[in-house]
């Protein structure tokens, strides 16, 4: 552990981790404030500055808090050593990329729980004192914004909830965790990959309204799907398997994608889209069409950057490592 008296800072924005009864309506709010959190939590005894700007459920997070969220991280970082933000898990994957995507490089630990204070098992104030021992780290820099849960420090572009309940909900689509915590301490299982982040906060929040996000099925509705399409500024599409589009809608998207980016991911759990060597010439349309064949992240993702994009005046570049 690094000795450094330099404080970390200390973001909150509600979500379970704060979640307590309010006394007129019995339904959890978050009402507890991070300063009041960390007070609780036995052997957090690195210093911390604290800040709170709004809390709020997470299911109820915008690009908006998003944008207020990076700023702030922004403003801290340079003067402490290294941010925890804590933030509801029901959103926490598309947070923790799009403060990755804004801020690559900024040591970033984002914590949440999946039980709420006072229930058996409350695992807020444990995933606290572990985001605080890695936002302190040395290595922390290296690693940019992680999620950190029940021991493990899982990457901001892979990081998936799978579990609506449990515990050891938070995993990666494609296998790989950064490491553990263990006893206040940082252990390295793997050197996160360096990737083509956008690099740039956009001077105001992306419009939720541009890209739209659609989840493929068999047997698509082509009225709906239409419908769904319309007067969009970009597209992502969850596909089936390794990008297959039904020839249901297939068309329509390929019209689509002569006026607006749209962006191909696959709606399985991991994997890439394209799948050539199995079914060559599968995707010659799609590509001839410039429709996007992103091949690591998610469909939320893509939308996040996609949107991002938009904000910057970008044009899509699919997600990819530099090296």
């Amino acid at each position: 552990m690094t000795t450094t008296t330099t404080p970390t800072a200390v973001i909150a924005t509600g979500g379970t981790i704060s979640m307590l009864a309010d006394p007129a309506s019995g339904r959890r709010r978050p009402l507890l404030t991070g300063a009041e959190l960390a007070a609780g939590v036995a052997g957090l005894d690195a210093p911390l500055a604290h800040t709170q700007p709004y809390a709020i459920d997470s299911a109820d997070a915008t690009f908006e808090s998003w944008l207020t969220l990076v700023r702030e991280v922004a403003r801290l970082h340079p003067t402490h050593a290294g941010v925890v933000v804590m933030h509801g898990t029901d959103t926490m994957e598309e947070a923790a990329h799009l403060v990755n995507e804004c801020l690559p490089g900024v040591a970033v630990a984002m914590c949440g729980a999946m039980r709420p204070p006072g229930t058996p098992g409350y695992d807020g104030g444990r995933n606290l004192l572990d985001a605080v021992a890695v936002a302190r780290d040395p290595h922390a820099r290296e690693l940019g914004t992680v999620v950190v849960m029940n021991h493990e420090v899982l990457p901001a572009w892979d990081v998936v909830k799978r579990d609506s309940v449990a515990l050891s909900s938070f995993a990666t689509r494609h296998g790989t965790r950064i490491g553990t915590v263990h006893d206040r301490r940082l252990r390295l299982l793997s050197r996160p990959l360096e990737f083509n982040w956008l690099g740039a906060v956009p001077a105001r929040a992306p419009d939720p309204d541009a890209v739209v996000y659609l989840r493929l099925t068999g047997s698509p509705g082509r009225r709906r799907f239409r419908q769904a399409i319309a007067g969009a500024a970009g597209i992502v599409v969850d596909a089936l398997g390794a990008g297959s589009v039904p020839s249901a809608v297939r068309a329509d998207l390929l019209e689509a994608a002569g006026d607006v980016p749209v962006v191909l991911t696959t709606r399985t759990g991991s994997g890439p889209v394209q799948a050539e060597d199995a079914y060559p010439h599968a995707w010659d349309d799609l590509l001839t069409a410039g429709i996007i064949l992103e091949k690591r992240l998610d469909g939320p993702r893509a939308r996040i950057r996609l949107s991002l994009g938009l904000a910057l005046g970008r044009q899509y570049a699919p997600f990819e490592p530099l090296c």
